[in-house]
């Protein structure tokens, strides 16, 4: 029966593509390499009989780029690597150009690496003629990457690989065929076979380029060109870790094969650990895992990473920073609400129960009304989620009146992301119904947002004003602005907000009215880093 249920599921990605489609890709008709798995290993398989084997060396060298390294010194012998015995190998690169790299691994850069391919039947006694011939070179290599057409018995692979470790003291990786198979076939990259080995068909379709994925492409090609210079982020090295987080998102939204976006949110994490803030360290590890559920289906890294983000949130003092660990833990309720997972598996009651008392002791905080509301927030949406699980619905009509008080307190808090809570309470719509209490709920957000929105429309139309003026008329500046940073206190409104400031500052300086200026200039800087956080 679990399993009947399990299959009538949307996928995760099916769903949010429905739920948000701006967040997904929206060109039509993209290019594509047709070629499946039989194929491609019988082409590999028969590579000696066509004379192809320089040809594979090329390949070798292509995918391993590709996988491994970007950093490979072509072989300039006829084959085999010439007299260098290896037939590439690794050229040393600043790390400051390795840590912005998104392929491979980093140390690639920092060490010498040998590579050698042969598409030879004897195999095991090819890997033992490169691995000696390239030890007697003594150029000092930290690893050596064998990579072989034929299949490999793993047992037999893994015993060779610790023999020949072992009598060297070098690293010694072999890949064989069915390594090279899932990095063309499943990961996606058939267009190093077709145009290398000549196997597979290009298809060509007609490509309908998205408006929004052409903003994003140029995004995207924008950052990747800053980041080819080292010296572009010089002493703005947490803005380097903000558009590395922009350029992973970049590439998920334009549903680039997985390897590149996770590359990419590698890259984000790895820049915001060294550089970065304590909130871009958070949001670079949820990015992370949220996209490996929404656009890979990927439930177990989920699962997995849930106790990471943990370990850095769970001690915060922001619920902004615990609210990204509630985003996952909704996660975990609706994979056992809907069968995917266990209450054991997902450990929900165990990693719940921190969050819980986390939140509560936020929610109790008088002085900063903002982040209690915010906790409060939280603490509803767990309630709701544990009624989810538990299949009492009836439990839902005495928490819509709970998020009815958060509304009306949301109306005299500036800081309060009504936006969100607007978004979260349309979601819970579908399991409503037509409960009394949710209508209620309903009616209250729009007034809230009547409220709010109607006082800063009339906000904007005095900043306009005030912006056409000169400093000639520095006390009408005053007078209109005066009331617009008040009305203009709103989350939603930030950057209206520190333009008015910024003018405001700037009209009592020129009145003489230093002490006032001074004062909105300690509001303006206390608005941006609000902002910032």
């Amino acid at each position: 029966m679990a399993e009947s249920k399990k299959k009538e599921q949307a996928k995760p990605s099916e769903f949010m593509r429905q739920l948000r489609p701006e967040y997904y890709s929206d060109t039509s008709e993209k290019t594509s390499y047709v070629l499946d798995a039989p194929t491609f290993e019988y082409h590999l398989e028969t590579i000696t009989s066509r004379n192809q084997t320089h040809d594979f060396e090329i390949f070798c060298r292509k995918l391993c780029e590709r996988v491994i390294c970007p950093n490979l010194r072509p072989a300039t012998g006829p084959e085999g690597g010439g007299d260098s015995k290896a037939d590439t190998e690794t050229y040393s690169v600043a790390e400051e150009i390795t840590t912005l790299r998104y392929i491979g691994y980093p140390n690639a850069g920092k060490e010498r690496w040998a590579f050698a391919f042969s598409a030879k039947k004897t195999w095991a006694d090819k890997v033992r003629k490169d691995v000696a011939g390239i030890f007697e070179t003594k150029r000092d290599y930290k690893k050596i990457i064998c990579v072989t057409s034929q299949f490999a018995r793993a047992k037999t692979r893994s015993e060779l690989e610790a023999e020949l470790s072992a009598q060297y003291g070098i690293e010694i990786i072999i890949h064989d065929r069915t390594w090279i198979v899932d990095e063309i076939i499943a990961k996606d990259r058939k267009d190093l076979a077709y145009y290398y080995l000549g196997v597979g068909q290009h298809v060509v379709n007609a490509i309908r380029l998205g408006p929004t994925d052409y903003s994003r492409t140029q995004q995207l090609e924008d950052i990747e060109n800053s980041f080819d210079d080292p010296e572009a982020y010089a002493g703005m090295e947490m803005q380097r870790a903000t558009e590395a987080l922009i350029a992973a998102k970049l590439s998920r939204n334009l549903e680039r094969p997985r390897h590149e976006t996770e590359g990419r949110f590698s890259r984000a994490i790895r820049l915001a650990n060294q550089d970065g803030t304590s909130r871009q360290q958070f949001l670079a590890l949820y990015e992370s895992i949220w996209t490996a559920f929404w656009w890979f289906e990927d439930i177990r890294y989920l699962n997995h990473n849930y106790d990471e983000l943990e370990k850095l949130v769970i001690d915060s003092p922001h619920a902004k920073n615990l609210e990204l660990l509630c985003n996952l833990a909704h996660l975990l309720f609706n994979l056992v609400s809907q069968n995917h997972l266990s209450i054991d598996e997902a450990k929900l009651y165990q990693r719940v129960g921190p969050l819980v008392d986390k939140l509560t002791v936020l929610s109790e905080d008088d002085e900063r009304p903002n982040n209690a509301l915010e906790a409060q927030t939280s603490l509803l949406v767990i309630k709701l989620n544990q009624a989810l699980v538990a299949q009492n619905p009836n439990d839902f009509s005495s928490i819509w009146p709970q998020f009815s008080e958060i509304v009306k307190k949301a109306g005299h808090l500036g800081e309060y992301d009504v936006e969100k809570l607007i978004e979260l309470i349309e979601v819970f719509g579908n399991a409503a119904g037509n409960d009394p209490a949710y209508a209620n709920l309903v009616d209250d957000v729009a007034e809230l947002v009547t409220n709010r929105t109607g006082e800063a429309q009339g906000a904007l139309v005095l900043l306009k004003r005030a912006q056409q003026l000169d400093f000639d008329s520095n006390f009408e500046i005053i007078r209109l602005l005066g009331k617009a940073v008040r009305q203009l206190t709103k989350k939603e409104y930030i950057d209206s907000l520190i333009e008015a400031l910024q003018l405001l500052s700037l009209a009592y300086r020129n009145a003489g009215m230093l002490w006032a200026s001074r004062s909105c200039c300690y509001f303006l800087v206390a608005s941006i880093f609000i902002d910032a956080e």
